[in-house]
């Protein structure tokens, strides 16, 4: 459910871009060259490949069921030739450095690094990632990993045996598809640093843009007890799951109940409230269609721009609900009204 709040809300943004007249071109990386998969593999004598075409699958099933469409899908690892030379690239521009066959990005060459999370340089000193001795600075992020084994490697000469972490593995997609620079990246707000801090150190470092990403949003998390909700916790509850229970509709109108920026404290109390604003938006939609009786606002299209700028004011979910409540305490939905539950991904 954690990574559903984030899939909802990109596929509202994409959706209502669309809408307005826009080329979108929607790209969501699969992971599947990862320490994690390996172990997975081992524990159950599977293939890493296996393991992850099986949570892939599971992936594009629980998007379907969530009605998340129009989505590209890039695996990292088709991006290997890529990485390498970017690896290669970083290193000669004096941004990336070799030690004990790895390759750390060198943060501090990036001029512009910490900005995005907010660290100040002395605070970054504090930052011990990748841990290794000898790194040029605490903060420095490892980009080609030869020391690790995940159940295979990727050969280079002048790399050595070995694979990308996750910050060069996105970046290479980036390039690939984008040439680096695009309008939009996004993800949970866990992934401000130092993922895409360093996707962003890297990027300025190969375009020589300031702002080769227009826009950088993050979604708040999902919280549960207090705690962020995921695998690793335990506290995850799955997609599917909470279909059993609930329709997607009501999934959606309660993930518009936040701010997406901020964090939301999963509640069955809160979803179970929504049901019936589903309940009567499905009964007045019914109604429309069956008798065709929808309000004679097109030519004061007043519910669309109330809409819209509740979208543009960095996409005011909450305003929207109240909207959608208020209209269906009226019962009298006009053919905007029906538009933007498409937009909003709202089937009924």
């Amino acid at each position: 459910m954690g990574h559903a709040r984030v899939f909802l809300f990109y596929d509202l943004v994409a959706r209502f871009l669309r809408s307005a007249g826009a080329s979108v071109v929607f790209v969501m990386n699969i992971t599947d060259i990862d320490p994690k998969i390996f172990v997975r593999a081992k524990q159950h004598g599977d293939t890493p490949e296996k393991v992850s075409d099986k949570f892939s699958l599971q992936l594009y099933t629980d998007l379907s069921l969530l009605g998340v469409t129009g989505i590209s899908f890039a695996r990292v690892s088709d991006y290997i030739p890529m990485a390498k030379k970017l690896a290669l690239k970083l290193v000669k521009k004096g941004a990336a450095y070799s030690l004990n066959g790895n390759v750390y990005l060198d943060t501090n060459k990036i001029k512009s690094f910490g900005r995005m999370s907010a660290i100040s340089k002395g605070g970054l000193k504090n930052m011990r990632l990748d841990l290794a001795p000898g790194k040029r600075s605490p903060a420095d992020l490892l980009l080609w990993n030869t020391a690790d084994f995940i159940g295979y490697k990727y050969n280079d000469k002048i790399l050595g045996s070995g694979f990308p972490s996750a910050h060069l593995q996105d970046l290479s997609v980036i390039v690939a598809l984008f040439n680096g620079t695009y309008q939009l990246h996004g993800g949970a707000t866990d992934l401000v640093y130092p993922h895409h801090e360093s996707l962003l150190g890297q990027l300025i470092t190969l375009t020589s843009l300031k702002r080769p990403v227009q826009c950088w949003t993050h979604v708040g998390l999902l919280m549960s007890e207090g705690s962020k909700m995921s695998n690793s916790l335990g506290n995850a509850i799955p997609v599917r799951k909470i279909l059993r229970r609930y329709n997607r509709n009501v999934i959606r109108l309660y993930f518009l109940s936040e701010h997406y920026r901020k964090a939301l404290h999963f509640s069955t109390s809160a979803i179970k409230r929504l049901e019936k604003l589903d309940r009567r938006i499905s009964e007045i939609v019914s109604v429309v269609r069956t008798t065709g009786d929808i309000a004679k606002c097109d030519e004061d299209p007043v519910t669309m721009k109330t809409f819209r700028g509740y979208v543009e004011n960095d996409f005011d979910t909450i305003g929207i609900l109240k909207m959608l409540t208020k209209i269906a305490d009226d019962g009298r939905p006009s053919a905007k009204f029906l538009e933007i539950l498409q937009i909003l991904g709202l089937d009924y």
